[in-house]
């Protein structure tokens, strides 16, 4: 099996001179020392480093990168409850974008469009969503956005978020970026194993522009659990965190950032763990272990479902990845996939139902005893 990159027309497309990749940690997560492959990522990519917000010091043809903590750590209690801080990351985002427009526009007559690619986990996808809003006024011919989102969380419970009329909720003020002219690809990637419900860990879908070419896709494992990094050394490679390894490596690859294939050498062997995971792939879709992961999103007011099928015939591939892996041919005809995304099955709203039962028991109480 070859390693062919089958880079997309969207890669293509913007052949630009500046580029800036942004990682967003998930909550509690530090960048360094590293704590998933957010971080991984970021050390890997080979660009000039502004994340301390420092504008300009390099060449406008040297990419550059920019990585921030998880708000639980940048913002502490309120960051871990209320997802403080996402927003002043997006802002420091957005300077550093301004400031790189306005260099090309000065130094070219016709100036390319600054790629910008953002990668984010749990909240840190939230992230990513909520500098789609911040960007949202920049033209396409301006600014070329792409984002990967891995399971992005707004931190909801699903009921709480169904109550919520004016918008105050994460939920509600992520899950829209259909105003963003400059989008123009996601991929967002969502484990299919659930957590509890207590843990506010339901992920979120989204509304996305017309012309952005977008990608859902289910992967096998449980939050960032399948986003970690010792699994992917040694002799006992962990299946969920090498797959999500090779995805985001692909997507990062296709949408320009440059890569040091020299330290990503010294980390992982790409080939063996290519085959590796097509073997597992393999093995997994003839697995019958069918589960159902509850999320929010912005095409219903009850929720969508994110689901492993019963085995059968009809499912070939575990997903789109797979497929892939597979270097199967007509990568965009429509297939049935083990794993995949159901907006029209809803979750049971019983937190809902409890809540509204709790009042009625309270409104009519006082004539039961009377």
């Amino acid at each position: 099996m070859g390693d062919t990159e089958p880079f997309l027309s969207v890669a293509s497309r913007n052949r630009s001179i500046a580029h800036l990749t942004v990682f967003f940690e998930g909550t509690a997560n530090t960048i360094e020392p590293i704590t998933t492959q957010i971080g991984l990522f970021f050390a890997l990519t080979d660009a000039f480093d502004v994340s301390g917000g420092n504008l300009g010091g390099a060449p406008i043809t040297q990419p550059r990168k920019m990585a921030f903590d998880g708000c639980g750590v940048t913002d502490g209690f309120c960051g871990t409850i209320c997802a403080k801080g996402l927003r002043r990351q997006c802002a420091a985002v957005r300077r550093q974008v301004d400031s790189l427009v306005a260099e090309l526009a000065s130094t070219h007559q016709a100036p390319p469009a600054l790629r910008v690619n953002a990668v984010g986990l749990s909240r840190g996808g939230v992230a990513c969503l909520y500098l789609a809003q911040a960007l949202a006024d920049l033209h396409m011919s301006t600014c070329e956005l792409s984002l990967l989102l891995f399971d992005p969380v707004p931190g909801d419970l699903l009921t709480v978020a169904q109550l919520d009329l004016f918008g105050f909720t994460n939920t509600s003020a992520c899950c829209d970026v259909s105003m963003c002219q400059c989008l123009a690809r996601v991929l967002a990637l969502y484990p299919y194993e659930p957590l509890p419900a207590i843990a506010c860990h339901a992920p979120v879908l989204c509304h996305y522009p017309d012309h952005c070419l977008v990608e859902e896709e289910v992967t096998p494992g449980c939050h960032q659990g399948a986003l970690q990094v010792h699994g992917l050394q040694g002799p006992r490679l962990d299946f969920d965190s090498a797959l999500s390894f090779l995805r985001i490596r692909r997507w990062l690859m296709e949408c320009g950032t440059p890569l040091d294939h020299r330290h990503l050498d010294c980390t992982v062997s790409v080939k063996p763990m290519e085959e590796y995971c097509l073997r597992k792939c393999n093995q997994e879709v003839k697995r019958n272990r069918a589960s159902v992961r509850s999320s929010h999103t912005a095409h219903s007011h009850w929720g969508a479902s994110i689901i492993r099928k019963k085995v059968s015939e009809e499912a070939v591939y575990l997903n789109q990845h797979h497929k892939l892996l597979c270097n199967a041919a007509a990568r965009n005809e429509d297939s049935d996939w083990l794993l995949e995304v159901e907006p029209e099955m809803t979750p049971f709203p019983s937190g809902l139902l409890c809540l509204l039962s709790l009042l009625g028991l309270v409104t009519v109480f006082p004539f039961l005893v009377s």
